[in-house]
């Protein structure tokens, strides 16, 4: 199996700046996080020094230290508040000694240097390996499958190839077991042939479990979306009794686009978990279809079964009419409600992005208001 390329060895010019930020954000995590979080932040620096040139040539210690604490952060969502630890985006940056929009920064080059994204398999927590669907999830044949449901000999060519860390339910007998099974020749197995890391956007096929007609995947569906309720202060409502965003978005972009989009239009600061409930009769109805990140919604509150994952579902599949309105859930901590209500259905514009913002009303209240 391939071994993790993280490690903490830095060039000898940069070792005095990786010991200066490392010193700073060891303490953090001692004070707020874990061991395997500080771990995670002094790799993430380490790569940051043996990159060619350095971005961490220049700026203070405590501005990356804060930037690089946020962006590992970010992939393993510490800012929501349903996950332990947690941590407040405000009480880092207060606690590094940095502005917010310093964070921020910091911590965008940094994610866009080391390409990170949410759920990323190479810097999610080790502990949260297991319930990560992006490292379990391959190719084979042509369809995504969870490797986890699939017969040992399969997992084992997976694992010997290096795309799984190690053999669903024997994680510290992998090696033993691999070498001690004989499955055939790697040429028999489906796996060999085709298997690929995959992230959650590649697969737009809905999981609604009907095929899109082509007519509304090439379609512009423009949507109102309302801010219901959230974590505001009462001078805020007075000024803004309404806060709307309208958003156009074609058919064959997702329900993560979606969001993403909502994101912006929000002006927010830090991602969370989201869902998008539609059909239901209210916020949280055991009976909508519910979508959301895979990880999510595989943790249940409902004791039901999701209707999918937003980032593998298209706006053109789920059969929306016009008028038809629908929940999105943001921050399963802060619980911001918003309805989104399907105004038209027509056709796309020629040379134009999408998906785009098209109308603010009412200003965007700030993620985290001093109450």
């Amino acid at each position: 199996m391939a071994k993790s390329k993280k490690s903490e060895d830095v060039p000898k010019a940069m070792q005095e700046k990786f010991n200066s930020i490392v010193a700073l954000t060891d303490e953090f995590a001692r004070q707020h996080l874990n061991d395997e979080y500080g771990q995670l932040i002094r790799q993430a620096t380490a790569a940051l020094c043996r990159k060619r040139p350095s971005p961490l040539d220049k700026g203070q210690a405590k501005t990356w230290a804060g930037g690089i604490a946020h962006a590992i952060g970010m992939t393993n969502f510490l800012f929501d508040g349903s996950q332990i630890p947690h941590v407040g985006a405000n009480e880092l940056y207060q606690w590094f000694g940095i502005a917010a929009s310093t964070g921020q920064g910091k911590s965008k080059l940094v994610r866009d240097t080391l390409k990170m994204y949410q759920l990323d398999p190479d810097w999610s927590l080790p502990s949260r390996v297991d319930d990560n669907p992006l490292i379990w999830m391959l190719s084979v044949n042509g369809l995504i499958v969870d490797i986890r449901q699939a017969p040992l000999g399969a997992q084992i060519e997976a694992f010997r190839r290096g795309l799984i860390p190690y053999l669903p339910g024997h994680k510290e007998n992998s090696e033993a077991i691999a070498a001690l099974i004989q499955g055939g020749s790697s040429n028999d197995s489906p796996v060999s042939r085709t298997a690929t890391k995959t992230k959650s956007t590649t697969n737009k096929t809905a999981s609604t479990g009907q095929s899109p007609s082509p007519e509304a995947l090439q379609a512009l569906y423009l949507l109102d979306v309302v801010l219901l309720s959230g974590p505001v202060t009462d001078k805020f409502l007075k000024k803004n009794p309404q806060v709307i965003r309208t958003i156009e978005i074609r058919g064959d972009q997702t329900l993560a686009d979606l969001h993403a989009t909502i994101f912006a239009a929000f002006d927010r600061e830090e991602e969370h978990l989201y869902e998008f409930q539609l059909r239901g009769q209210g916020p949280n109805d055991p009976n909508a279809e519910r979508y959301g990140l895979a990880m999510s919604i595989e943790d249940d509150a409902f004791d039901t079964t999701p209707a999918g994952d937003a980032a593998n579902t298209p706006i053109g599949a789920l059969g929306l009419a016009v008028d038809e309105p629908f929940g999105y859930w943001f921050d399963f901590g802060d619980d911001w409600w918003h309805q989104v209500q399907m105004m038209a259905i027509t056709e796309p514009q020629p040379k134009t992005k999408y998906p785009r913002i098209t109308q603010r009303i009412g200003a965007s209240p700030p993620q985290y208001a001093e109450l």
